[in-house]
């Protein structure tokens, strides 16, 4: 079982944070566990790999994981029962990294207690500021198994919600608002970090799929989108700007129950 040694790492990750992250990569294949090890190491964070499921349980309860990276496809299981005993007995964020992009396995990821999935391979940018996403999501456990078991989150007083396994967001009456693919990301991103301001650098790689560039005004147009169509009276709106922060998600929703 391969432990920290997992090589060099990229030099274009964000700023390493304070108390490291602890990770652990559950991945058959070495060189694919090599370079997520590398990407993740580079940003501070501290990973342990696990090649095989029976692994991944022993990482899982002598290393205390803030967040694993699943494979759904091991040696010895599928990914879909250690997700699901992750979700019981550690309580961590979980990230499905699959080289599978089918509807159906996404849902099932997210059904059975998965945070995120993200296809293989992932940008460097993208990996680490979905992993710290999920992270800021798990430190709040009672709010996290809410929001698991409703399927629906509270965006505003009056009862427009974000519907994540039907990735879509709902209008008071029930009927659907029209949002774009990227603009659902956003809302999403927002809402797992509710309290702390995502930065254009952080929202980019994680909505857009490209890293943020001082010319780029592709965040701030689907906020602006997103005011118009969530809040259209209000110049804020759902979003706000923080100076030099980026943007957050006004605190007034509250997980929707049943």
């Amino acid at each position: 079982m391969q432990t920290d040694k997992l090589g060099p790492g990229l030099h274009d990750i964000d700023r390493p944070a304070i108390l490291p992250l602890r990770v652990v990569i559950v991945e058959d294949q070495a060189d694919i566990a090599e370079l997520l090890g590398a990407m993740l190491q580079r940003a501070g964070m501290q990973t342990q790999w696990a090649a095989t499921g029976a692994g991944a349980l022993h990482l899982a309860r002598c290393f205390a994981p803030h967040v694993v990276l699943v494979d759904l496809e091991l040696p010895d299981t599928d990914g879909v029962p250690l997700i699901k005993w992750l979700r019981a007995q550690i309580g961590c964020g979980i990230i499905v990294v699959s080289g599978h992009v089918d509807d159906a396995d996404r849902v099932t990821s997210l059904e059975v207690g998965a945070d995120d999935f993200i296809s293989k391979p992932p940008s460097p940018r993208e990996l680490v500021a979905r992993i710290r996403a999920v992270h800021r999501r798990s430190r709040n456990p009672d709010e996290s198994c809410a929001a698991a078991k409703a399927g629906r989150i509270a965006l505003t007083p009056d009862g427009v919600t974000l519907n994540v396994p039907l990735r879509a967001v709902m209008a008071p009456n029930g009927t659907r608002i029209d949002v774009t693919a990227a603009e659902f990301g956003l809302l999403q991103a927002l809402t797992e970090s509710r309290g702390q301001p995502l930065s254009r650098e952080e929202l980019s790689p994680l909505v857009l799929r490209r890293p943020w560039r001082p010319d780029d005004r592709g965040i701030d147009q689907l906020v602006c989108a997103l005011r118009r169509k969530l809040c259209p009276g209000d110049k804020q709106g759902l979003i706000r700007s923080v100076r030099g922060g980026g943007y957050e998600l006004l605190p007034e929703g509250a997980i929707v129950e049943g």
